[in-house]
């Protein structure tokens, strides 16, 4: 057989990773969270679409209610939403019987575990739950039980056959991910494998390194009539080498939302990379503007504008080790990003408890400082600061923090000693109310009073103000608003000059002055560079 022309994945390519056809979030991948979230909350949208569809398309095509719990079907007509929903209960059978034993064994719990012992109760746990988690009383005597995660990933409820990611040959505007699932359309080309196949590997890893395309597309089984469709996603144009900072300097760059990536000469640290890709009409970083290597990748917490399986999967080979806080052990609303990411095929993923240090290379160091506010108050540990070191300068993400006591700071032995050289700080000062994220995994009825009390929000203006004055912040940086719009789809926001947010970010800049500090707003794209510090560097 005659050698094929080896051709490169282009860089506009775009790879949604879908479960069930809903885009893979990692409370719908958890397979404990995910059964809940695909009983309560999409299977209703679905429903709700169904019975009026007319209802749906009007709240969609107003752009002041992007986002809102209204499904957008993109194309696709009420009979193909219908076959898609009778798809998704038909192959998430498996988690739709998990949510139904989760509360099951919730209602057994209040009825039978009055402060006795647990031995009677465990011959009663429900089938999907037995010798997956452990039944346990709090201090308070109040009954509850823990998962072991790693057991669930072993699970039926895991589904990986359900399991695929979508290409689509350019970026394009989409309906909110969260709302509306991503149905089958004529530009696009499925592929069925779970996400943990080393196949993918492969396919993105023809990012950087050319492949032969149509021995690739026999091993992901790609159908002789999708063969012309899945050629047209390559070419031979060889990607550009990515260019390291100046010897001597720490560059730090801004890719968008959360994603920071910090570097070295020799040494690359990413932090919560959700990244767009080229030509979607805008002016920002890429895939293509990322290291060969990427020595750690920093995930500060669980919720998706922070986590990224799209992004995260295209640079599984490119990744040294992931860095992820440390999990409460099976809290069902405290998912852990370490068992869950081992599931998806990352081998080398590390958790760092509160105050542990991570040592990347030689004057490279991640430190996960603890994480106050943003998770409406629930006992979710599964989250942390970095405070990042390079070349004897020192980066703190406080992404979106509430810093509710000034004492935690103060407490935590030599941080305020030394001046921070920038403090990055989220002023999602609103957020969405409790329910809105962990609305499916509450067990019984939240007044509305706090339900919008408990909000998903993190620092205003004076509150990020007096904590960079307390840490002797050099520079601040507002960022993780969901200003840009490449990312709508995932953030369900963009910038507005008038919304609160952007407010806070100006008023922040104007308190900085004051005191001589630069402080700015950060959206699109960013680069700043530092010079290597002396290592006796105050």
């Amino acid at each position: 057989m005659p050698a094929h022309q080896k051709l490169y994945l282009r860089p506009s390519v775009v790879a949604q990773p879908l479960l069930h056809r809903w885009y893979a979030w990692p409370y719908l991948l958890a397979p404990h969270t995910g059964a809940l979230n695909l009983r309560e909350r999409l299977l209703p949208i679905v429903d709700s679409y169904l019975k009026a569809p007319h209802l749906h398309d009007a709240v969609t095509s107003d752009p002041n209610r992007y986002g809102a719990p209204f499904l957008d079907p993109d194309g696709a007509t009420r009979d193909e939403v219908q076959a898609a929903r009778e798809a998704m209960v038909k192959d998430g059978q498996a988690k739709l019987q998990l949510a139904d034993d989760i509360d099951a064994l919730r209602t057994l719990l209040r009825e039978q575990a009055l402060g006795g012992p647990m031995e009677p109760v465990y011959p009663q746990v429900p089938d999907s739950l037995r010798g997956r988690v452990e039944l346990v009383y709090d201090t308070a005597h109040r009954p509850n039980f823990r998962f072991f995660e790693a057991l669930m990933y072993d699970s039926p409820a895991y589904e990986r056959e359900g399991q695929c990611v979508s290409l689509t040959a350019a970026p394009s505007p989409q309906p909110f991910v969260y709302s509306s699932p991503v149905l089958p359309r004529p530009d696009r080309l499925d592929i069925q494998l779970p996400f943990d196949s080393p196949l993918w590997n492969e396919l993105f890893g023809a990012r950087l390194d050319p492949v032969d395309v149509p021995e690739l597309a026999q091993r992901l089984g790609i159908a002789d009539a999708d063969l012309p469709a899945f050629t047209a996603l390559f070419h031979d144009a060889p990607p550009a080498e990515h260019t390291p900072p100046a010897p001597g300097d720490v560059r730090v760059r801004y890719l968008n939302h959360a994603s920071v990536l910090i570097e070295t000469g020799s040494t690359s640290v990413l932090l919560d990379p959700v990244i767009g890709y080229t030509g979607d009409g805008h002016e920002h970083y890429t895939l293509e503007d990322l290291p060969r290597h990427i020595d750690a990748v920093v995930i500060s917490h669980f919720h998706s504008d922070h986590f990224s399986l799209e992004t995260l999967l295209q640079l599984r080979t490119r990744i040294g080790t992931i860095l992820v806080p440390r999990a409460s052990g099976g809290s069902l609303c405290d998912p852990s990003l370490k068992a869950m990411l081992q599931a998806l095929g990352f081998s080398n993923v590390q958790e760092l408890a509160e105050l542990e240090t991570h040592r990347v290379a030689d004057r490279v160091e991640v430190t996960a400082l603890p994480f106050v506010g943003e998770h409406a108050d629930l006992d979710i540990r599964t989250k942390m600061v970095p405070l990042v070191q390079a070349g004897g300068r020192r980066f703190l993400f406080a992404t979106d923090i509430t810093p509710l006591e000034p004492a935690l700071f103060g407490n935590i032995p030599g941080l305020t000693e030394t001046p921070l050289d920038a403090l990055f700080i989220g002023l999602e000062c609103v957020g969405a109310p409790l329910n809105w994220l962990y609305g499916p995994m509450l067990e019984g009825k939240l007044s509305r009073e706090h339900n919008n009390g408990r909000r998903l929000k993190g620092s205003n203006a004076a509150q990020a103000d007096q904590l960079a004055r307390q840490l002797g912040a050099r520079h601040v940086y507002a960022y993780a608003m969901g200003l840009e719009p490449w990312l709508k789809h995932l953030t369900g926001s963009e910038y507005d000059p008038e919304a609160e947010p952007v407010q806070q970010a100006g008023v922040l800049t104007r308190l900085s002055a004051e005191r001589g500090i630069t402080a700015e707003l950060l959206r699109g794209q960013a680069e700043r560079t530092w010079p290597v510090a002396d290592p006796a560097r105050p």
